[in-house]
């Protein structure tokens, strides 16, 4: 070995195919040391290795991060080599990266990676071209890069990452301001194994990687786990004009990269996410079913006329009204509760899904009962079928309900997601297969929207199952635990009912005063408007839940204010332009409801700053001056609502609304002001910069 000022890490398990040709390939360009770090192989690695001339030593088997730390460590080069065994470094590679390493300044350099395959099958082949056809490849990562040892020790690889590692490292070293970079003009040969089982363990680890990264770093990080989608439908296109024998390729890329993102993000983590993550996740559960929430009543309205689906439409809307009723304030109770109790909350969490479904239950009944002795609108539903559905679908969404809070409760709201999906796909599955086999009816529509409240709450009882905080049941039915809740959630209840129901009722106004078909084209109009009205909601609730929690810190109002923002931002700009486009394509009596949008999305920018301060008032016990407030924005919304429908149609309804939200989010604002002046709280720290390193 040479004095060339660096030290190579090889970690290497099983690697024996490779490693002599990677050895030999790092040995003849004289490095100051060469280290191989064997994960307790079962054949000649290690072997091998010390006839190559490498100190070998073992991470005991506890992964490749793992591994490329140990040997970080025990290096002695002020520059570290991060050298994979399916690398092969052609002559004067190592010397002449050093020279652009130390001359541009790096901190981090990776070689320029040109893919082949280890073999004449098809899946090294597809492997390689797809890499080297790939935007990915110019993205910094580990497995043939030059690193400055002292920035690796510093920054390192977090122990939670099995895969995936190296994206993460490249977001944190972004954040603290460190040099990055991948070579154009020194690439060395990057092979990859001919197996299938080989590219599908490629595919699940890249999956597992991006859905832990994702789950750590949601606001940078989140838009990943569309990369596999972008990068199939890249990849079709390429390979429709250029290679298509591996379009098969794509397929399993697709399938398996999701089925590890999926497994990854309903496993446990042992994490807290962040304020703008939490708020990141719940508002992504309920923009993402937008697409598929729109096919649902799409279909619908395709299918059945407009008297039909506008009378289905309103039944639904009464069952999230009872939804409301039955909440009694239990979900907010449980973001302040859940975070202190000593089980996980598990007698808390059984506790809260047997009131609000109780009570939700109750409150349909009641419901029944009263629109079935007026008779109009939502009354003329009643039949038995749709009755026992309604009473299904009010139970089940009341408990899907709770199932979010506790989510957020956890600062897990991640999970949320992936029920809120399985809901929308079942619901939409449901659906299309009642269609199919000919039933034609709104008790299609009631019993389609259980099925999906159904899925949803299986799966969330399957995580908590999952996160070892299962409800206990045998005590959730005494009554101490329930009376714990209801104690602190009766004062919110009036709150939650003025904020929420008049969202609600519209559509039973709506129907009770111009009839179903109007209602049809309102509630397909209003759905989507309620998707993005979710994002500022999910904000405030963040923000309780971080200001009853040990996670409070200064700025955090301005964090969930400015995140409430730009998300509610990015999901009305995308109702702007694609809802005239999907109500046109519904048919002439949906395509005219578009003017209803340029309406309702500036108002639901304006309740971004309502919701945050909601979630203040709760967690800091303002509840009577909020409930005043949106007590206020009701009356001004519910009380003129039928005289303005019967006199401007759905666009007065629509301004109504609009108006009663602007007032609600002024004085909102001025008690934010008030409040944050009265209790001045110190600017948070900014993150340190890099420590760069002479040359």
């Amino acid at each position: 070995m040479s004095d060339l000022r660096v030290s190579v890490v090889v970690p290497a398990r099983n690697a024996a195919a490779w490693l002599g040709e990677c050895l030999e390939s790092i040995r003849s360009q004289h490095p100051h040391e060469m280290i191989v770090v064997d994960g307790c192989s079962t054949d000649d690695t290690a072997a091998i290795a010390r006839d190559c001339g490498a100190t070998v030593i073992s991470d005991e088997g506890r992964g490749l991060p793992a591994a490329r730390m140990l040997g970080a460590r025990s290096a002695t080069g002020e520059v570290v080599a991060l050298i994979d065994a399916d690398v092969v470094l052609p002559s004067r590679s190592l010397p002449r990266l050093l020279t652009e390493f130390e001359a541009g300044g790096y901190d981090g350099l990776q070689f320029g990676l040109a893919s082949e395959a280890d073999g004449p099958g098809y899946w090294g082949a597809a492997l390689a071209w797809h890499h080297n056809h790939s935007r990915v490849r110019k993205w910094f990562g580990v497995s043939a890069t030059l690193m400055r040892r002292d920035v690796l020790l510093d920054v390192g690889f977090d122990d939670d990452f099995r895969s995936g590692e190296d994206v993460e490292l490249r977001i944190r070293l972004e954040q603290a301001g460190y040099r990055l970079g991948v070579s154009d003009s020194v690439v060395v040969r990057h092979r990859f194994d001919d197996t299938f089982d080989y590219a599908r363990d490629q595919w699940l680890q890249d999956g597992a990687g991006m859905a832990r990264t994702v789950r750590k770093h949601t606001g940078r990080a989140g838009w990943l786990v569309m990369l596999p989608l972008l990068a199939t439908v890249r990849g079709v296109g390429l390979s429709l004009v250029r290679a298509p024998r591996f379009l098969p390729y794509w397929m399993g890329f697709l399938l398996y990269n999701y089925r590890a993102m999926a497994g990854e993000l309903l496993r446990p983590a042992h994490k807290p996410i962040s304020v703008g993550g939490n708020a990141a996740w719940l508002a992504a559960a309920r923009i993402a079913p937008m697409v598929t929430g729109f096919l649902f009543w799409a279909l619908a309205a395709l299918v059945l006329p407009p008297e039909q689906l506008g009378l289905g439409s309103a039944v639904v809307s009464a069952a999230l009204l009872t939804v409301q009723l039955g909440m009694l304030g239990v979900g907010p109770a449980t973001l302040t509760l859940l975070p202190a109790e000593n089980d996980g909350g598990r007698r808390l969490i059984a506790a809260s899904l047997l009131a609000v479904a109780t009570f939700a239950l109750l409150g349909a009944g009641l419901l029944v009962i009263v629109t079935s002795w007026l008779g109009t609108g939502v009354g003329e539903a009643w039949i038995p079928l749709v009755t026992v559905l309604f009473l299904s679908t009010s139970l089940l969404a009341a408990s899907a309900y709770q199932l979010d809070y506790v989510g957020v409760a956890q600062e897990r709201a991640d999970r949320t997601l992936v029920r809120s999906l399985v809901q929308s796909l079942v619901q939409l599955a449901f659906l299309a297969a009642a269609f199919a086999v000919g039933l034609r009816d709104l008790a299609v529509i009631v019993a389609a929207v259980a099925a999906g409240a159904l899925a949803s709450v299986l799966v969330g009882l399957r995580q908590l199952a999952r996160a070892q905080v299962s409800p206990d049941w045998k005590h959730g039915l005494r009554p101490r635990p329930a009376l714990k809740l209801l104690k602190p959630g009766l004062p919110n209840h009036v709150l939650m009912l003025a904020d929420r129901a008049p969202g609600y009722l519209l559509p039973l106004i709506v129907a009770a005063t111009l009839g179903p078909a109007p209602t049809a084209a309102w509630f397909v109009v209003w759905m989507m408007a309620s998707a993005v009205f979710f994002v500022p909601q999910s904000a405030g609730f963040t923000l309780q839940t971080a200001l009853a929690g040990k996670r409070a810190r200064p700025g955090l109002l301005g964090s969930a204010l400015r995140a409430s923002f730009l998300l509610t931002l990015v999901a009305g700009l995308i109702l702007m332009l694609a809802g005239p486009l999907l109500l046109g394509f519904l048919g002439s009596q949906y395509a005219s409801a578009w003017v209803l949008l340029p309406v309702l999305v500036p108002a639901l920018l304006l309740s971004c700053v309502t919701q945050v301060y909601y979630g203040l008032c709760r967690a800091h016990g303002r509840l009577f001056e909020s409930t005043v407030v949106a007590t206020l924005a009701a009356i001004l919304i519910v009380a003129p609502a039928a005289a303005v429908a019967q006199q401007y149609g759905l666009t007065g309804v629509s301004v109504l609304w609009a108006l009663a939200q602007a007032t609600a989010s002024l004085i909102a604002a001025w008690r934010l002001i008030t409040l944050t002046r009265a209790n001045p709280a110190p600017a948070a720290g900014e993150i340190p910069s890099a420590r760069h390193q002479p040359s």
